[in-house]
């Protein structure tokens, strides 16, 4: 349990120099959010600037905040969920916190992450014309619909954990030659396949049979199809 203080003293407990715009580019990459839900992630952004990424706030307080700065309502249930979401997808941390004569306050939020990691992966990695590529891939559920994915009210736990195994997928076999439209091909044709039943092996096996392809075509590997040479045709064609 973290010892609750003023904003600019719960900085120690800080990951690293926190910036808002880079923050909140991160959020948008990792999902699609309601109107009333990116309010949330403006809010939150500029909450966490005086404790350089760490902020406390009672859920009533941030309601009041959010109605006042947007004028719009938004109940206490909508903001626990949006918060859990944040903490879902590992975007913030939800740390239960203390006064210093030990009595229960309002939890203590540590931002988890924002581009400035990730771009210098990608610059250590890659060659400079991908370094700054967009990772905000196409959602299955978008595709699956056909239509803009609207997150549901309640928060669905698989849905989190599907999106967050898609773009570990990408960020992990963009580094092999999947780049994005590549990539969203293959979620495209997963969305008439029936009876996945393990996803996260069928994406991996399926991106896996790709990068074989391509090297096929490259002449750098050996390379069989294992019985879904009509899906990989496709793609590469």
């Amino acid at each position: 349990m973290l010892l609750n203080a003023k904003a600019e003293e719960l900085s120690k407990y800080s990951k690293f120099k926190y910036e808002a715009d880079k923050f909140i580019s991160k959020v948008k990459e990792v999902w699609e959010y309601s109107d009333l839900q990116i309010r949330c992630v403006y809010l939150i952004s500029d909450l966490a600037k005086k404790g350089n990424g760490v902020f406390s706030i009672a859920y009533s307080t941030f309601q009041n905040m959010f109605e006042q700065r947007f004028k719009m309502k938004i109940s206490l249930s909508s903001v626990r969920r949006f918060f859990q979401l944040m903490e879902k997808l590992n975007l913030l941390s939800i740390n239960e916190a203390k006064r210093k004569n030990n009595s229960q306050s309002a939890n203590i939020y540590i931002i988890e992450q924002q581009c400035e990691e990730l771009q210098q992966i990608e610059v250590d990695e890659h060659p400079p014309e991908y370094a700054g590529e967009d990772l905000n891939i196409i959602s299955f559920q978008e595709i699956k619909n056909d239509k803009q994915k609207q997150l549901n009210k309640n928060v669905n736990k698989e849905e989190v954990q599907q999106e967050k195994i898609i773009n570990d997928a990408y960020k992990n076999f963009k580094k092999q030659g999947v780049y994005k439209d590549l990539f969203n091909r293959v979620l495209a044709e997963m969305k008439n396949k029936q009876g996945i039943r393990n996803f996260k092996a069928y994406l991996h096996k399926a991106l896996t049979n790709v990068v074989n392809h391509m090297n096929l075509k490259r002449g750098t590997k050996v390379f069989e199809h294992h019985g879904l040479n009509d899906f990989y045709e496709i793609l590469m064609n």
